[in-house]
């Protein structure tokens, strides 16, 4: 998009979000969805589809390195995370890990509403759903989490 005014066109779909309403979950919605940016790609002529991934099974494991995660397999060679297996399935290759993919900030007072837990001192800790750890600082009043990704390409 940068050099869009010296006559370069896009040529990299770039799927920033795609979520399934929870009380549709398990129905193949995401693979459709995923199969029809695919298609939106081919139909404007662009060779590539890439997604930052957010590996769903992460958050049980928030203390391993997201490098180690995304390498982690089931018997069969596809990953042992079921976001990153529906990529595979539909012929994504792992690209590269995204250790900061989002930084989001708050007070200590915001974190504990969000997580419904209380943070008595600095340090890190394990929060719910969370892909990594939160680290909290008492001495600035604030929290700040960074979550890893997996970047992936399609095409």
């Amino acid at each position: 998009m940068e050099n869009r005014e010296l006559g370069v066109e896009p040529d990299t779909l770039v799927i920033c979000g795609a979520v399934v309403t929870p009380s549709l979950k398990g129905r193949g919605l995401a693979g459709e969805m995923l199969t029809a940016l695919r298609q939106l790609a081919v139909e404007r002529g662009w060779p590539r589809v890439i997604a930052p991934v957010r590996p769903t099974l992460k958050s049980r494991y928030p203390l391993a390195p997201i490098e180690s995660f995304m390498g982690w397999t089931r018997p069969d060679g596809t990953s042992l995370d079921p976001w990153i297996r529906t990529h595979q399935r539909l012929g994504a290759r792992i690209v590269a890990a995204a250790p900061a993919s989002q930084t989001m900030t708050g007070t200590i007072f915001e974190w504990e509403r969000w997580t419904g837990m209380v943070f008595p001192e600095s340090g890190e800790y394990v929060v719910p759903q969370g892909l990594s750890l939160l680290r909290v600082d008492k001495d600035s009043g604030q929290g700040v989490y960074v979550e890893p990704n997996v970047w992936m390409r399609h095409m």
